[in-house]
C-alpha cells in the first residue's frame, strides 16, 4: 500500500465505466488467488494471461519493481496496492508516433512482442510526452496535432481489435516543468481521441512539479507516488 489516493470530484468517472474497471481488477486478483497468475518475489516476472499490462515511455521503463526503492515505478506501486502483478512494456523516448531510443527504437504500436502477449484484463497506457516531436531522417522536428491524433487513434483501435475483452485506461502524459509550454496541446490532442473511443482518460495535472522530478521530466519517488495515487483514484 502506498497511502490513500487523491479523491476526485463526484461524477468524474461514469458509474458504468468504473464498474468495468473494478471488474477487471477483481478478475486479475481472483486469477492470482487461483494460481493462474504467478507472482515473483520481486514482482519482475512477466504476466500470465489475464494480467495487467502497461504500455509506456521512460516514466515507466526507467523504473523498477523493488518496494521502497527510490526508483520504484508508479506501476509497481499500483500493482502492490491491488495485490496484482503488472507487466511493463515500455521504452524510453517512445510515444504513440515517435520511436524510442533516439529515433531508432519502436513506437507503442511497434513494440516488439507486444501483440503476442497473452490477453490482459487491464491495459494502462502511459505516455505521449515525447510526441511533441516526430523523427525525420533521424532528427526530431515538431509533430502536428493531426499526426499525433492519427497515431493515438490507430493504437487504441488496435488494442480494441486485438484484445476486445480488455479494459483500457489512458493516462494523460505526466509532464514535469521542462517544455511545459508543449503540454497543453499534446494532452488535449490525446484526450480528444481517448474520448472518442469512450475510454477513461486520467488527468495528470499537478503530479510532477519541480519537487517531484529529478531532471525536469522524470519522477523521483515522490513523483512516482503521485502518479500511482492518481491512477489508483481513477481505478477505484
Amino acid at each position: 500500500m502506498i497511502g490513500s489516493a487523491h479523491a476526485l470530484g463526484e461524477g468524474w468517472l461514469p458509474g458504468g465505466r468504473r464498474a468495468r474497471l473494478v471488474a477487471a481488477l477483481v478478475t486479475v486478483a481472483a486469477l492470482i488467488g487461483s494460481g493462474l497468475i504467478a507472482q515473483s518475489a520481486d514482482g519482475s516476472e512477466s504476466i500470465a494471461p489475464q494480467g495487467v499490462l502497461v504500455v509506456g515511455d521512460s516514466i515507466t521503463a526507467s523504473y523498477d519493481a523493488l518496494p521502497g526503492s527510490p526508483t520504484e515505478g508508479w506501476w509497481s506501486m499500483v500493482g502492490r496496492h491491488y495485490g496484482v502483478d503488472v507487466h511493463p512494456a515500455a521504452e524510453a523516448g517512445s510515444g504513440y508516433q515517435r520511436p524510442g531510443a533516439r529515433c531508432t527504437g519502436a513506437t507503442f504500436g511497434d513494440r516488439p512482442g507486444l501483440w503476442e502477449l497473452p490477453p490482459p484484463s487491464l491495459v494502462i497506457v502511459e505516455g505521449g510526452r515525447n510526441d511533441w516531436a516526430q523523427c525525420v531522417d533521424g532528427e526530431l522536428v515538431p509533430a502536428s496535432a493531426v499526426r499525433l491524433a492519427d497515431a493515438v487513434d490507430a493504437f487504441l483501435t488496435r488494442l480494441a481489435t486485438t484484445w476486445p475483452d480488455a479494459t483500457v485506461v489512458v493516462l494523460a502524459p505526466p509532464w514535469g516543468p521542462l517544455q511545459a509550454e508543449l503540454a497543453e496541446r499534446v494532452t488535449r490532442t490525446i484526450g480528444a481521441v481517448v474520448e472518442r473511443h469512450g475510454l477513461t482518460y486520467v488527468s495528470m495535472d499537478g503530479v510532477l512539479p519541480a519537487a517531484h522530478v529529478v531532471d525536469g521530466v522524470h519522477p523521483n519517488r515522490a513523483g512516482s507516488i503521485a502518479i500511482a495515487e492518481r491512477v489508483i483514484a481513477a481505478l477505484g
